[in-house]
């Protein structure tokens, strides 16, 4: 099967309503996470007003939906972005957005969008997580210390890919064994929700 992947980014309380138009124009349903948007100045973070409470919605739709569903989204009552990742994208080389995903240790979201930011990048989004166990985790009383991680999503144009990718890999935490990963991955449609 062709699938895409839709990913809304909305402020809380806000996913019901775009699950609502998704699903009336095909797609099957959908995985909430709920979230946090870096703040939009270091102002506003130094004071602690930046953050703001968002949900992140991810629904697997069949490819030939894929259109029909980001229209019916974008029509929702909510405010926030949009994005559709195609899982077999041909000309992925002509994207004009890429979403930049990266998965650190707790605690150094906030780093990583400072260089983000300094590269080009506008904001993003940190999903709090937590790792899978392996053998040489750590053991408390017999039991292994999972470690916690936020994944970070940032979607921006390709043309500042590079530059925010670079920026971020040579961070130290980076560089370090298990403190984080970068990836990306070619957005076939975008759309802000809420503005015309």
């Amino acid at each position: 099967m062709s699938a895409s992947a839709l990913i809304a980014i909305v402020r809380k309380g806000q996913v019901k309503d775009v699950m609502a138009a998704a699903r009336e124009a095909g797609a099957p349903g959908g995985t909430v996470c709920l979230a946090r948007g870096t703040a939009s100045s270091t102002i506003l973070a130094a004071l602690g007003l930046g953050d703001t409470r968002q949900e992140v919605l991810t629904s697997l739709i069949k490819k030939d939906k894929a259109d029909a569903v980001l229209n019916a989204v974008h029509q929702a009552k909510a405010k926030g972005i949009a994005i559709v990742i195609e899982s077999d994208m041909e000309d992925s080389m002509n994207c004009r957005w890429v979403l930049v995903e990266v998965i650190c240790e707790e605690g150094y979201s906030e780093d990583i969008m400072a260089a983000a930011r300094k590269a080009g990048a506008g904001g993003g989004t940190v999903i709090n997580a937590h790792g899978t166990s392996t053998e040489d985790d750590v053991k408390f009383f017999g039991a292994p210390l999972i470690p916690e991680k936020e994944i970070l999503l940032i979607v921006l144009p390709k043309d500042k890919a590079d530059a925010v990718t670079e920026a971020i890999s040579s961070m130290e935490i980076m560089k370090k064994r298990g403190g984080g990963i970068i990836f990306t991955l070619p957005v076939s449609s975008f759309v802000n929700l809420g503005k015309e």
